[in-house]
């Protein structure tokens, strides 16, 4: 799939899905459409729906509407469709043919709905086979970008810090647990590598498994959606930690034990970056595993998800833990 035909949709951010119109949908497609009828779905951040439009020669389409009304993010999912990737072949992402972004308003994506032939990886359980498609993916992605820009800034990084830092004592709290000398240590550690710019790229951020759509019956090709960051994320930094957060937090311990190391290997040699050592790779990569323990510390630092998403925060810790203690035996052997 290609994201070459996006475009800037006709008219203002659309507000709700029943702006949809068979003219605004004819603008954006660039073909004639008789009829359009919507279909209102759900989303976490957004107002999602799907549309049927009955297109001039008699064919019908079926589309996906995504709208962000409000100041949560910004520009960046808009960028992801309209700028980022559009002069990659191959990229990796769902069709998109309209998007639109205001400031201080939000955006609309217009994009093909692949529900009748792709799902996402929530319910699947991860394959090695799987595991290598994203790592190539990711690896294209990521040497689009390479090195393109400067480290971010200190400001940055105490920003996204700051967002994490309060729950430390919170998840200590909750769990028994002392983590105030591991977090120290690291958050030094991470510091010091993400002032250095090397094996750095644009990065998704959240590459969960429902942000990751497959065919259904199958681990490839793969497509990712959503990114969306806030305005605490780190949107360009150590590439494979795009791969770890995709593996760590949410592959069970056997299978990230068992089939991390060749995913890892593949992702670098899809990367073919010379001037990028394997060495370095394997530091970077246990260092952004362990900052994977950033995500349940981000679910502890607000009291209402601290409670209401603690089902799924204490997974990820364990399977966290035993992804960097994986390391650490590998390490001792």
């Amino acid at each position: 799939m290609s994201t070459r035909h996006a475009a800037i949709a006709p008219g203002p951010v659309l507000r709700q899905a029943s702006d949809v119109s068979a003219a605004w949908l004819t603008a954006a497609l660039g073909q004639a459409v008789t009829h359009v009828a919507v279909v209102p779905g759900a989303g976490n951040w957004s107002q999602q729906a799907t549309l049927r439009a009955e297109l001039g020669d008699g064919t019908t389409r079926w589309l996906r509407l995504k709208i962000c009304i409000g100041q949560t993010f910004g520009r960046s999912e808009v960028d992801y469709y309209t700028r980022d990737y559009v002069d990659l072949a191959g990229a990796p992402l769902v069709r998109c043919f309209a998007a639109h972004f205001e400031p201080g308003v939000g955006y609309h994506l217009l994009l093909d709905d692949l529900s009748d032939t792709h799902h996402d990886r929530r319910d699947v359980p991860p394959t090695v086979d799987h595991g290598c498609a994203v790592a190539q993916a990711l690896a294209a992605m990521h040497r689009h970008h390479w090195e393109t820009q400067p480290a971010p800034s200190d400001a940055a990084i105490n920003r996204y810090l700051d967002e994490i830092r309060p729950g430390i004592a919170a998840l200590e709290a909750a769990t028994g647990r002392t983590l105030q000398p591991h977090c120290a240590r690291h958050e030094q550690q991470f510091r010091e590598r993400w002032a250095d710019p090397r094996g750095m790229s644009l990065l998704h951020g959240d590459l969960n498994p429902t942000n990751v759509l497959t065919p259904k019956g199958g681990d490839r090709p793969v497509w990712f959606i959503d990114r969306q960051p806030f305005d605490w994320s780190l949107t360009y930094g150590l590439a494979v930690s795009d791969l770890a957060y995709f593996m760590a937090p949410w592959w069970p311990e056997p299978a990230f034990r068992t089939h991390a190391p060749a995913i890892l290997r593949h992702w670098y040699d899809s990367l073919n970056r010379p001037d990028y050592g394997w060495a370095q790779a394997q530091d970077d990569w246990r260092l952004s595993v362990a900052q994977c323990l950033n995500v349940p510390l981000q679910w502890c630092s607000k009291e209402d998800t601290l409670a209401k998403m603690r089902w799924l925060w204490e997974a990820q810790l364990a399977r966290i833990d035993a992804a960097m203690a994986s390391h650490a035996e590998g390490e001792a052997r």
